[in-house]
């Protein structure tokens, strides 16, 4: 009876519940695949990753319901969320493996050469500049680290409605962006191409010239052992850090004090994505055109959840007496 207590006073906004509902949903399509395939998963990293959400999401409903503070709740929730979905979308790309359709990086490599791009070439420039290289390098890791300050600090300045947008957004051009991949698999110019000798060295991009050998195989053989801590991504088309770099830059656009600071890195993500992540440029343009379409349906969705949800206008009421969002 206690216990029936407590889950009723679990508060989930509607656009929190989309995310939780899907999660679940992936949660249960994973296990059956990876029981019914015998996958090798290392289920003590992603017990861990699945406790961190927990207490995440736990410790911000606490926040919530006990009204002690909605904005610590609003950002751990929505970090307990988008740490659990994001690792359930990734191993579910990954079990779309081996890929039964052949990859379209070919042509992906033809729509750069129309632009003038040719990715070899590029990586000699990369390795004859060290110190803009390096600084691309840096730029390139910078992306989930973004994206988690961004989620708890709309949290805290008590930006519901801007967080859950991106949150929206992000979970649809995920789902599109996989999905896309399964049917038009692509593994980026680094599983094509090879570079003169030394250059790779000199270049030292974070995606290697192995590691688009091994998603060759991987696609050809099955993922073998899934582990969190060996996870690089494996979609060149769209370019997913583009639009995680896109999403930076929007969801920043009203905290004028880091705006600035979140355009120019997210500026240098796009020469960063090529040379660090094996990407055909076209990617980039790919990402750019997949954020558009899921912020533009994730910004109509979440208005129209807040004009018919209750509990959402009554968060943001509870957030403004919280003090105003002046960051």
């Amino acid at each position: 009876m206690q216990f029936k207590s407590i889950i009723s006073r679990v508060e989930v906004l509607p656009a929190e519940r989309i995310i939780w509902n899907l999660t679940l949903f992936l949660v249960v399509v994973n296990l059956i695949q990876i029981f019914w395939r015998d996958i090798n998963i290392d289920w003590s990293s992603y017990s861990g990753v699945a406790a961190i959400a927990a207490g995440c999401f736990v410790l911000g409903q606490f926040y919530r319901v006990s009204g002690r503070s909605p904005r610590i709740g609003l950002a751990l929730i929505c970090t307990g969320l988008f740490t659990l979905f994001s690792s359930m979308m990734v191993v579910f790309n990954y079990l779309l493996m081996p890929v039964v359709t052949s990859p379209i990086d070919v042509s992906l490599v033809w729509l750069d050469s129309l632009f003038g791009f040719h990715w070899p070439s590029a990586m000699v420039w990369a390795a004859n500049n060290p110190i803009i290289n390096t600084v691309l390098r840096i730029v390139y890791m910078t992306t989930m680290p973004q994206i988690i300050m961004i989620i708890i600090l709309l949290g805290l300045t008590g930006r519901a409605k801007e967080l859950h947008v991106i949150m929206v957004s992000m979970t649809i051009t995920s789902v599109i962006a996989i999905v896309f991949w399964g049917y038009f698999p692509t593994h980026g110019a680094k599983s094509l191409f090879t570079l003169p000798d030394g250059i790779e060295a000199l270049a030292n991009p974070i995606v290697t010239l192995e590691y688009g050998q091994d998603l060759l195989r991987m696609a050809a053989e099955g993922p073998g052992f899934i582990t969190p801590s060996e996870i690089k991504g494996l979609i060149a088309f769209p370019s997913y850090h583009i639009v995680l770099a896109c999403t930076a830059v929007y969801a920043m656009r009203n905290v004028k004090w880091v705006f600035p600071v979140f355009v120019v890195i997210n500026l240098l993500m796009l020469p960063a994505t090529p040379l660090h992540g094996g990407h055909h440029m076209v990617d980039i343009f790919g990402g750019i055109a997949l954020f558009v379409f899921g912020t533009y349906l994730a910004e109509k969705m979440v208005r129209k959840m807040y004009r018919e949800n209750g509990s959402a206008e009554r968060l943001e009421s509870d957030l403004r007496r919280a003090g105003p969002a002046t960051a």
